[in-house]
């Protein structure tokens, strides 16, 4: 997150560069800013990281620009050139989307669905490695994720008290066993296909938001975290995702006998990345990851039986 200061000094890097004039600019998100302009108009500014290289910020561009190309629902770069620097950071700028409010239940779910199977028909080939969540890595897909996450949890041990060593060693090795998927199907993934980056539309439809480490993954890893998030809510959220996304995708036997490690990867990601940020205690964050992974053996055979039921 900026500091006030710099927040001033986005204000005017903004101006300068697009030659607009800013309001204000309000954190919305670690990073990201909405950006208030005079004439009424909103944007949003995505400060990066400075150790994030800026051609990073430029294939995130790209990745838009080719979305857009395709009619596909997502956030739209803000400008021609919407990549800039301030102060050493990339800065990737696009247009606000308004949400329109809730849409009616099971709808959400139903368009995600289809939607990613859809993004998922794009086998990239040429593209980036992607499908890290980008807290944990800005580069590559599950395999950096979990391997970014035992990083952390070296880096954290020295500030485990010994009465928490055991707990600490479970997370570990929930981590060590977190399936990656590479060695499954790989194609277009956006790396967090959730309701949280889904945005309704005026048409009563959705548009996907946060693009940032987008690319070639597993496919497996990405609807996973799908089915995990709406197992969640209700089983039948479940099929309904299932049932949408195999109007364009059939997984292949192996992808479905792993389901459940696959669903179970980005729960254990954020745990951990929860306690080294100091946003989680240990023994909730355990307790928590076992929790997930008994839903995530529910969802598992539901999704399972929805992949296997006859189309609607």
């Amino acid at each position: 997150m900026l500091e006030p200061l710099r927040l001033d000094g986005l204000k005017g890097h903004l101006e300068d560069r697009y030659g607009i004039e800013v309001d204000a600019v309000t954190p919305l998100d670690r990073g990201v800013f909405r950006v208030d302009r005079r004439d009424g108009a909103r944007r949003v500014a995505r400060v990066f990281p400075a150790e994030r290289p800026l051609a990073g910020v430029q294939e995130d561009a790209a990745i838009l620009q080719a979305l857009e190309r395709a009619g596909f629902p997502s956030e739209r770069c803000a400008d021609p050139e919407p990549v800039s620097e301030f102060l050493g950071h990339g800065v990737l700028v696009t247009g606000f989307l308004e949400d329109h409010g809730p849409l009616r239940p099971g709808r959400p779910a139903a368009i995600l669905g289809a939607l990613l199977g859809r993004l998922h028909q794009h086998p990239a080939t040429g593209l980036r490695a992607g499908g890290a969540w980008h807290h944990l890595s800005f580069a590559g897909g599950p395999r950096e994720e979990i391997a970014a996450a035992a990083e952390l949890l070296d880096d954290h041990l020295p500030q485990v008290g010994v009465r928490q060593l055991a707990l600490f060693d479970r997370l570990r090795d929930e981590v060590a066993r977190t399936d990656d998927c590479h060695d499954l199907p790989h194609a277009f993934v956006h790396p967090d296909f959730v309701p949280a980056n889904a945005i309704s539309t005026a048409d009563d439809k959705l548009a996907i938001v946060d693009w940032t480490g987008a690319g070639r993954g597993p496919r497996l890893w990405s609807i996973g975290f799908l089915l995990f998030a709406a197992g969640g809510r209700s089983p039948r959220l479940v099929e309904l995702v299932v049932s949408r996304y195999r109007r364009s995708i059939e997984l292949e036997p192996a992808e479905l006998d792993r389901l459940e490690g696959a669903i179970r990867g980005r729960p254990v990601m954020l745990e951990t990345w929860s306690v080294c940020a100091g946003r989680r205690e240990l023994a909730t964050a355990v307790e928590r990851v076992e929790r997930a992974g008994e839903l995530a053996k529910s969802i598992a055979i539901i999704a399972r039986r929805a992949f296997a039921a006859p189309l609607d």
